[in-house]
């Protein structure tokens, strides 16, 4: 079965990284990328997705309107925040819409992988 993992920032350059990085999980995978909230938005809408993985600071709706709003679509999927501001200041929101994790910028290769995988198999346990 294949999981389906959605990367929001508005940085071109992380898009890519991040979509090289998760599509290297294996091909059980697909990846989809949105350099926006809304066009995330419109992603989720076609169809659900296992995994968001979003920027807190983006122009237009930031990573934690657009997780309100993917919570409201499918309260069942996994959300991790990326930020360069600092994880500690988006606490509080992170609690309260069951976030995943929140990681801080530049993120590890390696730990992005880590942190994924680890999303993606806790959400397999909660549906079985």
């Amino acid at each position: 079965m294949t999981k389906r993992i959605l990367i929001v920032d508005d940085e071109a350059r992380v898009l890519l990284i991040l979509h090289d990085t998760l599509q290297r999980l294996g091909s059980s995978f697909e990846v989809v990328t949105a350099q926006s909230g809304s066009e995330a938005l419109k992603q989720a809408r076609k169809a659900a997705f296992d995994l968001v993985i979003t920027d807190l600071r983006m122009p237009g709706m930031d990573g934690v309107e657009l997780t309100r709003a993917l919570k409201q679509i499918h309260p069942e999927v996994r959300v991790i925040w990326i930020t360069a501001y600092g994880c500690h200041k988006a606490s509080d929101e992170s609690a309260e819409l069951g976030v995943f994790r929140c990681l801080d910028k530049p993120l590890e290769i390696k730990q992005i992988r880590q942190v994924a995988k680890e999303a993606l198999d806790r959400a397999q346990i909660y549906t079985k």
